[in-house]
């Protein structure tokens, strides 16, 4: 799925680490050849592209641990620049052309984007090929990818006699947090936060591990990206505080018991999980093909439904949390406020709890993050609010723009919804498909 390769070529005559570096540089994912270009000046097609490749190997090694942990910021969200220099290869510089690519993670893989260079920037050196869709790339693979590639150029530089550089001083220390379980945790959640290593003030990140110990370090992981260095709150996970602190809530105590640890099955998407989930807890229910009432979903979270009609979340609430509350049951803090949207979040919630919290282990967190746990409540809440089989049904091989409309009003769900179950069961072609970069 992602290879990289360089073949080395010695050239120039700039600092020892990079001419002893430089070489033909070559990157694909997806089978789509990304470093393939134009040279301005002979006019000629190359697969690959002369540069050092001591700058990637500085930018994964200072980058590590946010290219592995951080994800991309909700859509409709523009990333920072701090962000952004963490997670596109162009930030590797030091005056060489890259092609532009983007990776951030959602908890099980690496997403890859990548577009063609514009050609309005008059370079020597012109990107031809682009990722139509994003590309996952398994988290252990592409560790494992990026290891071997900065220990690679660690490996030349010595047998050139180039030694103790940066590259492999930070690399040994990235290498020693990597070893203890303990350093690892830090660093994945100051940069679940947003901040560089050694960069996120104590006092916020010892309020953040002891939100972890709290809620669960998977539930932590979910939130800090929403509530941190880049948050719309005054100080990071100030937000998240403030809710728990409130003791208020819908209190609800969730009345379902299936086992969906079955769906956890690392081989399968989220989405496929998603739907074996909520297929089983339909079946649990004998709802048979009929649309979800609103009473019965606060039946299965075990909230009143007419304390939900009534609930009017706090402005600025960008988050929906579950926590224990005295009465072993919950506290739910939903955020939505439009009806269908509003149902949408409770199914989201009771997926959640059946992976998470029904077994105590964690909290409930539902945000606008594209990560596994998030892709996975999307699914879990399509399925299980319109189920495709019965969409099917309904729609009668009509997939017009009114035929999807009168589905939304049927299941009580959006027509995004309907639109988004119809195009992942490729029945209809989006109009939405994330291509391209994502933002």
């Amino acid at each position: 799925m992602l290879r990289l390769n360089f073949d080395w070529l010695i050239s120039g005559n700039d600092s020892p680490e990079i001419q002893q570096t430089m070489g033909e540089f070559g990157l694909r994912a997806g089978g789509i050849n990304l470093t393939e270009n134009e040279n301005i000046w002979s006019q000629k097609i190359h697969d690959t592209v002369l540069v050092s490749a001591y700058p990637i190997a500085m930018w994964m090694a200072s980058s590590w641990w946010r290219l592995l942990f951080e994800p991309l910021p909700a859509k409709g969200i523009k990333p920072s620049v701090d962000w952004r220099m963490a997670h596109e290869l162009t930030a590797a510089n030091q005056g060489f052309i890259w092609p532009r690519v983007i990776f951030a993670s959602d908890t099980e893989s690496i997403q890859m984007w990548s577009t063609p260079s514009n050609a309005a920037d008059k370079q020597s050196v012109r990107y031809i090929n682009s990722l139509d869709f994003p590309v996952s790339v398994n988290f252990l693979e592409f560790d494992q990818i990026a290891e071997t590639f900065i220990e690679s150029v660690i490996s030349r530089l010595k047998a050139t006699s180039v030694d103790d550089t940066s590259l492999s001083n930070l690399w040994e220390e990235v290498k020693e947090e990597r070893s203890d379980i303990c350093a690892t945790n830090y660093r994945r959640c100051e940069a679940e936060l947003g901040f560089d290593p050694d960069e996120c003030p104590e006092i916020i990140m010892k309020a953040a591990l002891d939100l972890a110990d709290r809620m669960g370090s998977k539930t932590l992981s979910e939130l800090a990206p929403t509530c941190g260095k880049d948050s719309m709150n005054a100080t990071p996970l100030s937000l998240i505080t403030d809710l728990i602190n409130s003791r208020s809530g819908l209190r609800g105590t969730p009345d379902i018991l299936i086992d969906c640890s079955f769906e956890q099955e690392s081989s399968k998407i989220p989405w496929q999980r998603a739907k074996e989930a909520a297929i089983r807890v339909r079946q649990s229910i004998d709802i048979g093909e009929e649309p979800i009432t609103n009473n019965t979903l606060c039946d299965l979270l075990g909230l009143q439904e007419s304390e939900y009609e009534d609930w009017n979340p706090p402005k600025g609430q960008h988050i929906s949390v579950a926590f224990p509350s005295d009465s072993n049951g919950l506290y739910f803090h939903p955020r939505k406020r439009y009806p269908t949207a509003k149902r949408f979040e409770l199914a989201r919630l009771l997926g959640d709890y059946l992976l998470y919290g029904s077994k105590g282990t964690s909290w409930l967190a539902s945000t606008d993050l594209r990560t596994s746990r998030q892709k996975y409540q999307r699914a879990f809440a399509a399925e299980f609010l319109c189920p495709i089989i019965s969409l099917q049904a309904y729609l009668d091989n009509d997939y017009s723009e009114s035929a999807i409309e009168e589905a939304s009003e049927h299941f009580n769900v959006s027509s995004q919804t309907v639109e988004s179950i119809l195009v992942n069961n490729n029945l209809i072609s989006s109009s939405y498909l994330e291509a391209g970069l994502p933002y």
